[in-house]
C-alpha cells in the first residue's frame, strides 16, 4: 500500500471513529460507563485493526496487540483506537513510517524465489490424501495456471495473456503480467522438440518484443524442465540474459 492510499483509508476510518464516539452513552444504574454503540464500534474496530496491522512495522505493534485484547466497547477503548489511527496517519504523513513502494530488488527476489521453488510446490500438491488424483502438469498451460495461483499469494494484480505491441510484424501475448510491479513472466515447459536450441531461438526473438510493452520494466523467462531435457542450463541462461542485461532474468527449474 502506498502512502496516499494509506492516508486516505486512515482518514476515512478516523471519520468513522468520530461517528462511533458520538454514540457514547451511560446506562442508568449501571456502573462503569460510558460505552459506545456496539453495532457501530465492532465493525469499525475490526477494520481499524486490519488497517493498522498492514501499515505498522511489526516492532511497533505492541500497543495494537494489547488493544485487541480489550473486547469491551467502552468509550475509552474506542478513544484509544481513534488515537492509534490518528497517530499512525501523522507518522505516515511525516515520513516516520515509510510506505514507499516496495524496493525493486525485494520484488525481484520474491519472484526469483517463487519461480525457483515451483518444483517444490508441484511435489507438495501431489502428495494427496487417500489416493486422490494428482495435479497433472502436461504442458505450458498447466504450468501457467498453477503459477498464476502462486503469484496471487504475493501480488494483487496478476494478469495473464496480456497483449504485447507488435514487433517486426509479430503480435503476441505475455503469459503473466504483474501490473503493479511492472514485471512480465514468460512460461516455457520443455518437451520433445523444445530443448536448449529451440528454447534459445524462441526466447531470443521474444525478449526485444516484450521490452516494447510500456508497462514492463523486467522480464522473467521461466523454463520448467522436470525431465531435465535442457543439457546446458547454465549456458542457456547466460546466453539469454546477455541479450539485454538487467532486463532479462532466466530461471530454469527442475
Amino acid at each position: 500500500m502506498n502512502k496516499d492510499d494509506a492516508v486516505a483509508k486512515l482518514e476515512s476510518l478516523i471519520e468513522e471513529g468520530k461517528a462511533v464516539l458520538d454514540t457514547s452513552y451511560f446506562v442508568n444504574g449501571v456502573f462503569g460507563g460510558p460505552w459506545v454503540k456496539s453495532e457501530l464500534y465492532s465493525p469499525w474496530q475490526a477494520t481499524a485493526a486490519m488497517m493498522l496491522h498492514e501499515v505498522l512495522p511489526e516492532h511497533q505493534q505492541t500497543l495494537l496487540k494489547k488493544l485487541e485484547e480489550e473486547e469491551t466497547n467502552h468509550t475509552s477503548t474506542a478513544e484509544e483506537w481513534q488515537g492509534q489511527l490518528q497517530g499512525v496517519r501523522e507518522a505516515i504523513e511525516n515520513g516516520i513510517i515509510n510506505l514507499d513502494e516496495t524496493n525493486e530488488d525485494d520484488v525481484d527476489a520474491v519472484i526469483e524465489s517463487m519461480l525457483n521453488r515451483f518444483p517444490d510446490v508441484v511435489a507438495s500438491i501431489n502428495r494427496r490424501h487417500n489416493g486422490r488424483d494428482r495435479y497433472a502438469i502436461n504442458d505450458e498451460y498447466d504450468v501457467q495456471d498453477l503459477l498464476r495461483s502462486i503469484c496471487l499469494a504475493y501480488f494483487d494484480d496478476v494478469r495473464d495473456e496480456e497483449a504485447v505491441p507488435s514487433f517486426a510484424g509479430k503480435n503476441s501475448r505475455i503469459d503473466l503480467f504483474l501490473k503493479d510491479e511492472a514485471r512480465f513472466i514468460e512460461v516455457k515447459m520443455t518437451r520433445n522438440g523444445l530443448r536448449d536450441k529451440n528454447l534459445g531461438d524462441e526466447l531470443s526473438i521474444d525478449i526485444p518484443h516484450y521490452k516494447g510493452h510500456p508497462g514492463c520494466e523486467r522480464l522473467f523467462c521461466f523454463i520448467y524442465d522436470p525431465d531435465r531435457r535442457v543439457r546446458n542450463p547454465t549456458g542457456l541462461k547466460r546466453d539469454l540474459e546477455k541479450i539485454d542485461p538487467g532486463f532479462v532474468t532466466v530461471i530454469i527449474a527442475r
